[in-house]
């Protein structure tokens, strides 16, 4: 769907929901994902209008759709996704395959930014997504697509500055990439990286830092191995390499305008998602148990505690031990933890003892939607993200099936747009 302001005249609000929240190995289970979820969210919220798709290519299926061999698919998928007006204009590419099997944790990381891996993966994803985007007839002048990726490299995995100039050159090559299918197609596209607790960029503070390294190492990639001139590799860089701001991530790091640290720097996305809160666990035992039984052994769910010190965990059995030795006070001591575990955006409550960041979430679209400046780009891409929902129960889920369960994040989301000013198209 797309959201336009009278008072922002040329400016497009892209709506979607990221479907990393199914499993999708193949063609097959692609196109079960946008049967069983996104057509049925269409007729529910805009029958007979368009309605955006985050699209989720893991880097098997990714490499096999931008291959020869893969022609017939990516046909067939464009022909589904133009057939239904649904706009493919947002694109995961940050875990590359086994998101939803157990075990995964750290592993969301692989491959860094480092490997070859990751760049062919990432190339491949931009090269599929401009084929669809010609086939939907979205590479209007002025639109860009947008592919998210992590900042480099789980945290713990960086072992000196050379590590992450590693990703930067990487990256840059990306970019090179992501030029040349601009050249030949029409199609923009802005990589856009997500800052993550406990990433190699925690936050978008951290994040801003690394992309002003990047832009200097990235100009001699692109002089030296794709001949490119200075000023045109600087411009390059610019208009191919952003930020992806979640709003989970944000407010576990207790960003307050993660906007304002990004000032000079490209919004390909903003992700629409909640995370969980225990408010003075001292006094709160209830929600101090209930954070703890969510432990679950697929993903990664990094807490941290706000107050007079920051405390950090990577994960819940990490917080459960550090609660059991010389840390406890200091955890107890502080004013509230957040948790990096996603949950329905329209609950303001996870269970007993424990709320959620909504507010936060809310607050940081506003910023958004009040100051379109701010994007850098014409359209703003607004993508819900809650994966996590096979996961979760009772409370923390919601009634209803899973499309149930999206439809009231859609409407949430819908009218924190439409109470700004933004009016569907």
């Amino acid at each position: 769907m797309n959201f336009r302001h009278a008072e922002h005249e040329g400016r497009v609000v892209k709506l979607a929901y990221c479907l990393n929240l199914h499993p999708a190995g193949d063609l097959a289970e692609t196109l079960a994902g946008l049967r069983t979820v996104l057509l049925p969210l269409r007729e529910r919220l805009a029958p007979g209008e368009p309605f955006g798709v985050g699209m989720y290519l893991p880097a098997k299926f990714a490499r096999a759709l931008a291959s020869p061999r893969g022609a017939t698919d990516l046909e067939k998928l464009g022909h589904f996704l133009a057939t239904h007006g649904l706009e493919p204009f947002t694109y995961n590419a940050f875990p590359s395959g086994g998101f939803h099997e157990d075990g995964l944790k750290a592993g969301v990381f692989k491959p860094t930014w480092k490997d070859g891996d990751r760049l062919k993966f990432t190339v491949s994803v931009a090269r599929a997504a401009a084929q669809l985007a010609l086939a939907t007839k979205l590479s209007a002048p002025g639109a860009h697509l947008s592919i998210s990726t992590h900042s480099g490299m789980f945290g713990a995995s960086v072992k000196s500055p050379r590590d992450l100039d590693d990703c930067a050159q990487q990256l840059a090559r990306a970019v090179d990439e992501l030029a040349r299918i601009e050249e030949a197609t029409g199609v923009h596209t802005v990589l856009s990286l997500e800052p993550e607790p406990r990433a190699s960029s925690e936050n978008c503070r951290e994040l801003a830092h690394f992309l002003l390294r990047a832009q200097d190492v990235g100009l001699a990639v692109l002089e030296d191995e794709a001949n490119r001139e200075r000023e045109h590799a600087r411009k390059l860089l610019q208009r191919h390499l952003g930020a992806c701001v979640d709003g989970c991530h944000a407010a576990v790091e207790g960003e307050t305008d993660p906007l304002a640290l990004l000032h000079a720097v490209v919004i390909g996305k903003l992700q629409y998602s909640n995370a969980i809160v225990v408010l003075n666990p001292r006094q709160n035992a209830a929600g101090v148990a209930a954070l703890l039984a969510l432990d679950e052994p697929r993903y990664l769910h990094q807490v941290t505690g706000h107050g007079r010190n920051v405390m950090r965990a990577t994960d819940l059995p990490e917080l459960k031990k550090a609660l059991q030795g010389d840390a406890q006070a200091a955890w107890l001591a502080c004013d509230r933890w957040v948790c990096h575990f996603h949950v329905p955006v329209d609950l303001a409550a996870a269970g007993e003892g424990l709320t959620t960041t909504r507010a936060d979430s809310d607050r940081l679209l506003g910023h958004m939607l009040g100051d379109p400046k701010r994007w850098k780009t014409r359209d703003l891409h607004l993508e819900i993200e809650t994966y996590t929902w096979d996961i979760l129960a009772g409370p923390a889920r919601g009634e209803g099936a899973l499309v149930d369960g999206l439809e009231r994040e859609y409407r949430h989301v819908m009218q924190r747009l439409e109470s700004a000013g933004w009016r569907r198209a």
